[in-house]
């Protein structure tokens, strides 16, 4: 039920979209919602060249830095309209895994980033590679308020960038 209705506000665009989700608390059907549409219009919410990145050859390096990587990118790749929805997109998803249930059980756990997973980095999901993309993910969300403050999100990825190089160095 509440998947269908938060699938409909967000096709039509409701301007009270926001509200509804906050006030229903349903983590799990929101990213289900958000699942359906990115399905159904085949929206990508990341460029090409992010998806690349996080699929390229990083073995060892740190899933931090690469997700920074990937949002320093957004800026680079996307235009207005898309870097404003790869952003709300990637906080609201923030927002749900950080406060979606607020006792997890092994019923009732954060499932955004498996839920998005497939949509947000297509291709073959070996056991390996599915485990990096989904922490790789994670990362993404929990991040994601960087993406209002570029100064910081640079901040961040050199000090992440310095840190790798340093421990790589030793």
């Amino acid at each position: 039920m509440h998947v269908k209705k938060i699938y409909d506000k967000i096709k039509s665009g409701s301007p009270n979209l926001l509200e509804y989700l906050r006030t229903v608390h349903a983590p799990r059907e929101c990213a289900m919602a958000f699942h359906q549409f990115l399905s159904i219009f085949q929206v990508q919410v990341l460029p090409q060249r992010c998806i690349d990145v996080v699929m390229g050859d990083v073995v060892g390096v740190p899933k931090r830095l690469v997700a920074l990587d990937v949002l320093n990118l957004l800026y680079e790749e996307f235009d207005d309209t898309r870097l404003h929805f790869a952003k709300r997109y990637l906080q609201l998803m923030r927002r749900y895994t950080l406060y979606g249930y607020l006792r997890p059980t092994e019923v009732h756990v954060v499932v955004t980033p498996y839920l998005a997973l497939s949509k947000i980095f297509p291709g073959p999901d070996t056991r390996t590679n599915m485990q990096t993309k989904t922490i790789t993910l994670l990362e993404l969300f929990l991040l994601a308020q960087l993406l209002d403050d570029p100064m910081s999100l640079s901040a961040q990825l050199h000090q992440a960038c310095a840190s790798y190089w340093q421990t790589t160095e030793d």
